[in-house]
């Protein structure tokens, strides 16, 4: 029975690795283990649990409404291309400042992909025009992608807190999650921005480029709207600033991240002036966009998990975690990073790690939220040197250039940003 489970886990494995339909994957190796453990019923409460996991619902669906909603009313371009204007005034540190630049916008819009496109568009024809080859360009923008690490909206974050809450049995929110991990997440990526800034100097290329092309001209005629550029930030500092300060603000620190997105949500298509009908339509085909990509990964990872259990693979790897704490934290590092690098996405592999190992974290002498962080940093930094990631490829797209040229310079950057996270978290 083992064999024949630890065999599903190699396919589930290889399959995801050719790029298969990750829930699709993830289901028929649930399944195909709980059949073999003859117990079928735990692959259907598997999916039952995951489809009614209420606080992940709420996060997870209600930031991707209210990221439709920025993106209908135009908002997330005026942050993206008012935040980028500002490079232009740090020539001499303008490639990690694109890397950080693109992180913090990243927290507020929490898309990879979305980022790339909206701050890509202007911050890699800005970068070409300053004399920076087009690869390293797009290689300082995709460096940058993961800083929905540090928003609630960011699936990951309302997971680890649902798992630490029941671990624990207390309540535990997610901006707790993202407090445990915020000084390890800036930590890593100013490691990585710092490191591709080096690598870009050792190849020379920080200057020099010329650009023949006037596709690389930053797009001309379109007004910055300083009040429309804030509003993507407002929820994210509403749940900042009722966390941090609840005795002071109790009427913030009672709104719930489902609260502050749909305020976000409002004040978007109501300072634009947009239709409300079209907002509001936007805000709930949000919300089901989330739930569909985003929530069908939980669902079918908890199916597969439920399989993982059945079987005995997961008592298996407990146990021989067992002994050594060390053994469990670099699991949690490097294979969902590995995973990640070679699927384009770390969704589905840190989740999965996260519900069958994290949930046993005690067991290995650690803190659940600690453990849970450092698969989420992983997840999302070997998501940052994948030539198969969504966010490379709109990067790629945007500099001309073959993604692979992206990866080879973020690959370093990405590792060393890893190690820095997971030796802050770890500890």
């Amino acid at each position: 029975m083992f064999w024949a489970g630890f065999a599903i886990l190699i396919a589930t494995i290889l399959a995801m690795l050719k790029r298969y339909e990750s829930r699709l994957v993830l289901i028929v190796a649930g399944f195909s283990m709980v059949i073999l453990s003859g117990d079928p019923m735990a692959g259907f409460n598997g999916l039952t649990k995951g489809m009614t996991e209420k606080d992940l619902i709420v996060n997870i669906c209600s930031v991707m409404g209210f990221a439709y909603v920025m993106k209908y009313t135009g908002c997330d371009k005026h942050l993206g291309v008012g935040v980028a204007g500002g490079l232009r005034y740090v020539r001499c540190i303008l490639l990690p400042a694109a890397t950080l630049v693109t992180f913090f916008v990243n927290i507020s819009l929490p898309s990879a992909a979305g980022v790339s496109a909206a701050v890509g568009s202007v911050v890699i024809p800005l970068l070409i025009s300053q004399g920076i080859p087009p690869a390293m360009a797009a290689s300082a923008v995709m460096m940058g992608t993961y800083g929905s690490i540090l928003s609630p909206g960011l699936p990951h974050n309302p997971f680890v807190a649902k798992i630490a809450a029941d671990v624990y049995g207390r309540s535990v929110g997610v901006m707790e999650v993202i407090s445990h991990h915020y000084i390890a997440s800036i930590t890593s990526v100013l490691v990585a921005a710092l490191l591709l800034w080096i690598f870009a100097a050792i190849r020379r290329e920080t200057k020099g480029y010329i650009d023949n092309n006037s596709e690389y001209l930053a797009p001309e005629g379109f007004s910055v709207n300083p009040f429309f550029a804030v509003i993507p930030i407002i929820p994210v500092a509403m749940l900042i600033l009722g966390a941090s300060f609840p005795k002071q603000l109790p009427w913030l620190s009672r709104l719930r991240v489902e609260h502050c997105m749909l305020i976000g949500a409002f004040l978007g298509f109501t300072a634009t002036r947009k239709s409300p009908k079209e907002g509001i339509k936007a805000f709930f085909n949000g919300l089901g966009k989330g739930y569909a990509d985003i929530m069908g990964i939980v669902i079918a990872a908890a199916v597969f998990v439920a399989g993982l259990n059945s079987i005995g693979l997961i008592a298996a790897g407990i146990e021989l975690m067992k002994t050594s704490s060390n053994a469990a934290g670099l699991a949690a590092a490097i294979g969902p990073f590995a995973l990640a690098v070679v699927c384009g996405s770390g969704n589905a592999a840190t989740i999965a790690f996260n519900e069958a190992i994290t949930v046993h974290a005690p067991q290995f002498g650690m803190d659940v939220i600690s453990m849970g962080s450092i698969a989420t940093l992983a997840g999302c930094l070997g998501r940052c040197m994948s030539p198969l990631a969504g966010a490379a490829i709109v990067c790629s797209g945007l500099a001309k250039v073959n993604p692979m040229e992206i990866a080879k310079r973020t690959a370093i950057p990405s590792i060393a940003g890893m190690v820095a996270g997971y030796l802050l978290l770890s500890n």
